[in-house]
């Protein structure tokens, strides 16, 4: 439980200071993205990616029930091309729009809960693919497609949380020794905290080559990286994410 804790306890700590930490996130076609720079990593300390993604989620207090289906229905007509499906229940609506490329999977998902007469609302954007998707087509895909379709999307510019995951065809133990070290390095990453079980590594850093901080307690943090015994074989799952992981690992 105690990593399951950990990196929940970092996501709620980040969460709190999102509002302070949003920025603009224009891309120029020649400046790297964060997960451009996590990829190069990774490749350079000899780890094998599985699956990639971006997400981004903007919460609304402001929508009315008709502010929200008017909503709804921009965003679906603007992108005809996605998949749209719509759930109504007692608890609110929620509309999800997907669509497959060959780059990945994106979503877009609305989000609308009635709560004592106020009501709650969240809008989320996600891209996501595997190994073979995080080319150099897709990386130009990113910058022309899903950047500008942010802009689209939210109102404000919200953060964008990016997370790789693969694998080190080495045991835990010398992974953490040399492969971990370089991926730390190559990012020019210094460790702040870290939580070490028997199968399990967590390592929290700053690296000034991100484009994103989360404030903490002492320090201003931007990378997670975990790392975990795969069975029984001599592999070792990773997973990378900047600012924070915000998926349980």
């Amino acid at each position: 439980m105690g990593r399951y804790f950990y990196i929940i306890l970092i996501f709620l700590v980040g969460l709190g200071f999102l509002p302070v930490i949003n920025g603009n996130n224009t891309i120029v076609a020649k400046h790297l993205l964060d997960i451009e720079k996590l990829d190069q990593a990774i490749v350079h300390s000899q780890g094998q990616i599985t699956e990639w993604s971006l997400y981004a989620r903007e919460n609304k207090k402001s929508f009315t029930n008709k502010g929200f289906a008017k909503y709804s229905t921009t965003m679906q007509e603007r992108f005809s091309d996605f998949d749209w499906e719509t759930e109504k229940s007692a608890e609110g609506v929620v509309v999800v729009g997907q669509r497959q490329t060959s780059h990945g999977e994106e979503t877009i998902k609305l989000q609308h809960t009635p709560t004592n007469g106020h009501s709650v609302s969240y809008i989320m954007y996600e891209m996501r693919g595997n190994q073979k998707a995080l080319g150099e087509k897709t990386k130009q895909y990113i910058k022309s497609e899903f950047i500008p379709n942010m802009e689209i999307i939210f109102t404000s510019k919200p953060m964008i949380f990016s997370c790789i995951k693969g694998e080190f065809n080495d045991k835990l133990e010398k992974v953490l020794s040399n492969q971990a070290v370089e991926l730390m390095s190559k990012l020019d990453a210094k460790e702040l905290e870290s939580l070490k079980e028997e199968d399990f590594y967590s390592i929290s850093a700053y690296s000034e080559q991100m484009s994103r901080t989360i404030p903490t307690k002492n320090d201003d943090m931007n990378i997670q990286l975990g790392l975990r015994k795969s069975g029984m074989g001599a592999k070792t799952t990773f997973v990378i994410g900047t600012p924070i992981l915000i998926i349980e690992y």
